[in-house]
């Protein structure tokens, strides 16, 4: 566990926006996810990078933008399915990771470090979180290679056009429609691969539509993007060069690698004026743990077959974690 600077959890003010003590302290969480990435990445010489709006934070903030709740990080394609393929022996007590390849429930092509399935009051959880109950991660990203003939990169993208459209016409669960089987055998056939009858077909899908996306490799390439986004339309390629090699840059009271390439990414993806703040309220209902404690408070309004109000509940929760 990293040393925590006096008074970091205390709620602030940053770019006019109000942080609470308990998104500081997710922060916090969400950084010894990070530091255990590092750890392993270290450990096996896997390069990896601060991506999205993790990237503008550090180059802009030097740290979470502060009306942001995640931390987002990508790698190389080759480097992410190694990643993928030590790391669940590699991660320590709490660490899971979650990907197309471990879990049949993640449908998600980006994979995921998470501390648990559910939130955690244990002392010991606790204190390697910095009192933060709920379950954080952080998403990490391929990053594919886009192929130098333009007649091979069409053709990649129309697979992979088809294969979304196949998903999105069939249900995440069976039973499933003679049409939709008929379906599924020819893309077996199409691309050569056998379906998983184990897991569901909408998973499977979600498989094939990651292997289309790597097909091709550094040598065939000198831009790299991501394959579903262009796919679906944005039209951003990055030179290769913008992620062979990377610095460390301040993120909260650590840092992170950041892309040497990190300004032409950083216009590609936000604008020429990415370093003027733009505030917003967060992404993907801001602040995420509110899910988490609607949850608990259904199962406690269940379990005792009552109602309590918001202000009840957030009182319980304090008491919990003092307990």
């Amino acid at each position: 566990m990293l040393n925590i600077p006096k008074n970091y959890y205390n709620s602030q003010t940053r770019s006019n926006f109000f942080i609470e003590e308990k998104m500081k302290r997710a922060w916090a969480a969400q950084i010894e996810v990070l530091e255990e990435i590092k750890r392993i990445c270290n450990k096996h010489n896997i390069p990896f990078f601060a991506d999205w709006g993790t990237l503008l934070g550090a180059v802009r903030h030097k740290g979470f933008i502060p009306w942001d709740d995640d931390l987002d990080i990508g790698m190389l394609r080759n480097d992410y399915n190694k990643f993928l393929n030590v790391a669940p022996d590699e991660l320590s007590n709490f660490f899971e990771l979650k990907s197309l390849y471990n879990n049949p429930l993640h449908d998600n092509v980006k994979a995921r470090i998470i501390t648990g399935q559910f939130m955690n009051f244990s002392k010991e959880y606790l204190e390697k979180f910095h009192g933060c109950p709920y379950v954080v991660g952080i998403d990490i990203f391929p990053i594919d290679y886009i192929p130098k003939d333009t007649v091979k990169m069409n053709e990649q993208l129309e697979l992979i056009n088809l294969i979304l459209t196949a998903a999105s016409s069939i249900p995440t669960e069976p039973p499933y429609s003679d049409d939709i089987l008929n379906l599924a055998s020819k893309l077996e056939r199409m691309f050569n691969v056998k379906f998983n009858t184990k897991n569901s077909l909408f998973h499977e899908f979600k498989k094939l539509l990651d292997m289309v996306s790597q097909m091709y490799t550094i040598s065939d390439s000198c831009e790299v993007c991501s394959m579903i986004d262009l796919a679906c339309g944005w039209d951003y390629h990055i030179p290769i060069e913008c992620y062979m090699s990377s610095i460390e840059m301040p993120f909260e009271y650590t840092t992170i690698p950041v892309p040497t390439g990190y300004d032409f990414i950083l216009k590609t993806k936000y604008g020429e004026n990415y370093m003027t703040p733009i505030q917003g309220g967060g992404s993907h209902d801001y602040p995420f743990y509110k899910k988490q404690e609607q949850a608990l408070k259904e199962v406690i309004e269940k379990e005792y077959n009552m109602s309590i109000s918001d202000d009840d509940f957030n009182m319980l929760l304090e008491e919990k974690l003092k307990s």
